[in-house]
């Protein structure tokens, strides 16, 4: 079974700054959410609900709601995902005790590459140990329906686009001050339709320019390759920032097969365009 990974794809639309929490924290600070399906009934007094919880997003997790509706405490030492949507990952290890009375604690619940081949159903169960070793598999509806299958629908999409094509920087790049310029590459890895960039965008460091054409790139069966001169600016510099956004190197770009809508896919700088951006940052940072 194949299955992809696309990078933190929800980090690069999530706004970063302020986000000072880490993926191993827990917070019941977040306004109430509409549920907007049926709570499932209490295992051993635990009810779970899924979240894409954007402050563990850049972290590839889910935000993983649990309530002890017991009268006691309830400790948990480990918890794991375990959808068809997402490749299994090792369970978390984290002991967390769960006050009585219902109160909403959110933990960081990771979750693997999207499963494309198949056409799983929507069931998102999750393993819980005990303090005292005794397993539990909760069902985990989500706080907003569809959310975690939209999620998944864009990695999929992304990942064909990958299947079809690669995306890659030159490995030349000139630095003006606040600016650098240098090359993005569509390359086709085998024929089939027509794979095209429509559009792609930076972050809240960097802003990406590009040749002012529609599409920016498109590669077929009669022209396989394609390069367009890109320049990248520093445009956000200050401390805040920097120390603040957690994906710096990573942009979003919009590319299409054939005459399919385009679908978001994110674009890692690495190598030597990653050195570029790094350089630039501590250029613009004096």
């Amino acid at each position: 079974m194949t299955t992809v990974v696309v990078g933190a794809l929800v980090a690069v639309l999530a706004v970063a700054c302020g986000d000072t929490t880490g993926p191993e924290a827990a917070t019941t600070t977040e306004p109430e959410p509409t549920t907007t399906v049926t709570a499932p009934e209490p295992v051993q007094g635990l009810v779970a609900e899924l979240g894409t919880n954007r402050l563990y997003a850049i972290h590839r997790a889910f935000g993983l709601v649990l309530r002890n509706v017991t009268d006691q405490p309830v400790v948990v030492q480990e918890m794991q995902l375990d959808s068809p949507l997402f490749a299994e990952l090792p369970p978390t290890e984290r002991t967390v005790t769960l006050p009585a009375g219902g109160r909403r604690l959110v933990l960081a619940l990771p979750y693997g590459e999207a499963r494309c081949d198949d056409e799983p159903g929507p069931t998102f169960p999750v393993r819980v140990v005990l303090d005292g070793g005794e397993e539990l598999h909760l069902d985990a509806p989500e706080e907003y329906e569809g959310a975690v299958a939209r999620l998944h629908d864009r990695e999929c999409a992304a990942a064909d686009v990958r299947e079809r094509a690669d995306i890659t920087w030159g490995d030349e790049w000139m630095q003006d001050g606040a600016t650098v310029t240098g090359e993005l590459h569509l390359d086709q890895r085998h024929p089939g339709p027509p794979v095209a960039i429509d559009d792609a965008t930076g972050n809240v460091i960097f802003t990406l320019i590009l040749e002012d054409t529609h599409p920016v790139l498109a590669v077929s069966d009669d022209e396989p390759s394609a390069t367009v001169p890109v320049t990248i600016s520093a445009d956000r510099c200050d401390p805040h920032a920097v120390a603040e956004f957690k994906t710096p190197y990573l942009f979003l770009s919009w590319a299409t097969v054939g005459d399919a809508e385009p679908v978001p896919v994110p674009l890692e700088l690495t190598g030597a365009a990653r050195q570029a951006l790094v350089d630039l940052i501590a250029t613009c940072s004096t």
